[in-house]
């Protein structure tokens, strides 16, 4: 008789777990809007449609908290491994369990690929995570020590890139002041990269002569972004790979279910978010004369969001040791248990009302953006809340777990008789 593994329990759901994904999943609309409403980077490129207080701000959180989304989510995949593989926990486990973990994430590139072809977000992150996961299984059986000590070193090695372009920057730097006029052509181009575009040049870009040749532009940049020229396929496989380790020690520690000691809580809050965003802070700073000086944020910026991720765990698990926290926070467990429809659900609303049919791309500054995020994310928790009071699962995590497990899985939500009497 074939093997077979028994789905999650929803009396086995971890509350803070779900609470963490949720926040991350709805949050991280925030990082990306900015580009499915503009070319600009808002990690290189000045603003050029506003920069009141209000688009400040939006610009400083954006900076603040960019990936530490991705991190969260990275944490708690890895963590997601082991509570998938909980029959498995010894090297001769039983092979159901390494066959459902595969074939689980092979679907999740798939919807991934889908993501970037279909719903035309070149920078999806679901394919990387899948690809990432199909290594992690192997190392569900390693010690917490060991685990904390693969995962961190390949996130420092993974800043070494960006450590040498700094180097360059320096070097360019000083032979632009000591006369060279190769350097200086090149330092003119950095300029130009770091200045604002022309609004008539940004809002022409958009005039596809039909939503067809639109479509097709959003797949070729798909292709650049993920693969090519930007490549974040391969930047956020090696960066979810060594993200999913440390969350595989930090479950196992019982760190990110809330186990630990409030005191402990208190040191990853005030020591992750000490660090991290302190060293992000002084590297933004320098930015803002938007010259393309060296900055310490080339090759700081990526390794930080580890730090102020791990503080978010941090003051998170503080929170919901209140009552008035968990009251305040309790409703994104329900987008944690929906991330798959959440996350796609935005680039959905987002391609929708950016697209050709509205003239919307381009004409919004940090500010604005930042409230439609809002928005939207208000939009999408109440209707997860909503939604799972009548469904077991999100649309999309039904379909990605039918596929899984090779059957069709309950979509209704079945309600207990003491539901029924109250």
């Amino acid at each position: 008789m074939a093997e077979t593994v028994a789905r999650i329990a929803r009396s086995e759901r971890i509350a803070q777990l779900d609470i963490l994904r949720g926040l991350a999943i709805l949050l991280i609309l925030l990082m990306n809007i900015a580009y499915m409403a503009d070319w600009q980077d808002p990690d290189y490129f000045p603003p050029r449609l506003g920069w009141t207080t209000i688009d400040q701000g939006a610009w400083w959180l954006h900076q603040m908290l960019d990936g530490t989304q991705r991190g969260l989510l990275e944490l708690l995949f890895g963590a997601g491994v082991l509570i998938m593989a909980r029959t498995a926990m010894t090297p001769d486990g039983p092979v159901a369990v390494a066959d459902l973990h595969y074939r689980r994430n092979l679907w999740l590139a798939a919807f991934g690929v889908a993501h970037g072809l279909v719903l035309l977000w070149p920078g999806d992150i679901l394919l990387s995570y899948g690809c990432a996961a199909l290594l992690v299984f192997p190392f569900r059986t390693l010690p917490v020590r060991k685990l904390l000590i693969i995962g961190i070193s390949m996130s420092v090695v993974l800043c070494l890139w960006n450590v040498a372009d700094y180097a360059d920057r320096i070097d360019l730097a000083a032979r632009v002041a000591a006369g060279d006029p190769t350097a200086a052509k090149a330092w003119a181009k950095a300029i130009t990269e770091v200045s604002p575009a022309d609004p008539g040049m940004i809002a022409g870009a958009m005039n596809f002569p039909s939503l067809a040749a639109w479509a097709g532009f959003g797949q070729f940049l798909w292709v650049i972004v993920q693969f090519t020229e930007i490549g974040i396929f391969w930047e956020n496989w090696a960066e979810a790979f060594a993200t999913m380790l440390i969350g595989m020690a930090l479950l196992k520690t019982g760190m990110l279910q809330g186990k630990a000691s409030a005191r402990t809580y208190w040191w990853l809050m005030v020591l992750g978010y000490g660090i991290g965003l302190a060293v992000r802070t002084q590297a933004y700073w320098t930015e803002l004369d938007f010259s393309p000086q060296p900055r310490i944020g080339m090759f700081t910026h990526s390794f930080m969001r580890l730090p102020i991720t791990i503080g978010h765990v941090g003051a998170v698990s503080l929170l919901l040791r209140t009552r008035a926290g968990f009251d305040l926070l309790k409703a994104c467990a329900a987008t944690g248990k929906m991330p798959l429809t959440t996350y796609m659900g935005a680039s959905i609303i987002g391609g929708l009302m950016f697209s050709p049919l509205f003239g919307l791309w381009g004409r919004f500054s940090f500010g604005a953006l930042a409230g439609i995020a809002f928005a939207i994310m208000a939009l999408q928790l109440a209707g997860a809340n909503l939604w799972l009071c009548a469904f077991a699962t999100g649309p999309l995590e039904w379909l990605w777990k039918s596929l899984a497990y090779n059957q069709r899985q309950p979509f209704r939500r079945a309600i207990s008789g003491a539901e029924v009497m109250s």
